[in-house]
């Protein structure tokens, strides 16, 4: 049987900045909530340069999440990491290009109208998260495209280094 559960963030200081979180099994996707009704005010909108600059500010930060979901797909469990200080909601999601992880990608909502729906949400990934396979191979450090990078560059410099030493030394 197949597990979901929805949530939906909004700002408690900016009620336009709004995102649908489903978590599915294994997976988390994101939803602009109302996105669609947001850009026909602009349209509609008497000074419509500052209404889609307030459109841009209020969802910027999920519209590019949504933007590198259609391009990767949803995000696994355990490449989301939640963050609820200070009644502020936030989640980093990590974008993984051939099953590791490249680049993270951070969702900043500020203070929710509802935190204690939050708290049951970040409850309920993190019981995801604990109940879900890890979608790769290695894990800590290995996990990372900058630390294959890091090693792979580290190695040509050893491999180069003595091959320099001799050719001064041979001069």
């Amino acid at each position: 049987m197949t597990f979901t559960y929805t949530y939906t963030a909004r700002s408690k200081d900016n009620l336009e900045h709004v995102a649908t979180f489903t978590i599915i099994d294994d997976v988390l996707k994101v939803n602009l909530t109302g996105l669609f009704d947001q850009v026909s005010e602009v349209v509609e909108a008497d000074d419509q340069q500052q209404a889609a600059k307030q459109l841009l500010k209020a969802q910027s930060a999920s519209a590019i999440y949504k933007l590198v979901e259609r391009l990767s797909g949803p995000v696994h469990v355990k490449d989301v990491t939640p963050n609820f200080d200070n009644e502020e909601f936030s989640l980093t999601f990590w974008k993984r290009i051939a099953g590791l992880r490249f680049a993270p990608l951070t969702v900043v909502m500020g203070e929710v109208d509802n935190p204690d729906a939050a708290r049951q949400f970040l409850e309920t990934l993190e019981e995801q998260q604990d109940l879900a396979e890890a979608p790769n191979v290695f894990s800590g450090p290995l996990d990372y495209w900058i630390t294959w990078i890091a090693l792979f560059i580290g190695v040509v410099v050893l491999l180069r280094w003595p091959r320099k030493k001799k050719a001064e030394k041979s001069s």
